[in-house]
């Protein structure tokens, strides 16, 4: 069961987290979220009490601390805390205000078009979701 479970908005975002809502795919930035939402880090010092000594500006990233701070701050990572498993999420830069273009008024969209951040076979795949024909194997 999940900690912070609610039925209006766990459900909708199970269901577009797994890519069936169709559109546009989203990726989930992790670090930007909880910077932008517990920009100070103490839910996340509550919930991962081996972060509880880390300061604020490396709390939501910690693999950002060089061994000395590591061992300052009681968080050594692959010790006390794990190695990130994948490189961390870094969105690419944009000209410009940081907008795309994108939505009413703006330029085209790109859909259609392939997009550079799937595979081949994540495209199909969701080009078959949208004609409703993909089959499970």
């Amino acid at each position: 069961e999940l900690l912070d479970y609610d039925t209006y908005s766990n459900w909708g975002n199970w269901c577009a987290g797994a890519g069936m809502t169709g559109g546009r795919l989203n990726r989930f930035n992790i670090v930007k979220q909880s910077k932008d939402y517990d920009c100070d880090g103490d839910y996340v010092r509550h919930w991962i009490p081996e972060l509880k000594d880390v300061p604020t500006q490396f709390v939501h990233e910690p693999w950002k601390m060089s061994k000395e701070q590591q061992v300052e701050f009681g968080c050594r990572l692959g010790v006390d805390y794990p190695n990130p498993i994948i490189e961390p999420f870094v969105p690419k830069q944009r000209g410009g205000s940081g907008r795309s273009g994108g939505g009413r008024g703006g330029k085209k969209s790109g859909r259609g078009r392939n997009n550079s951040n799937l595979s081949k076979g994540q495209r199909q795949d969701m080009k078959s979701l949208k004609r409703g024909s993909y089959s499970f194997k």
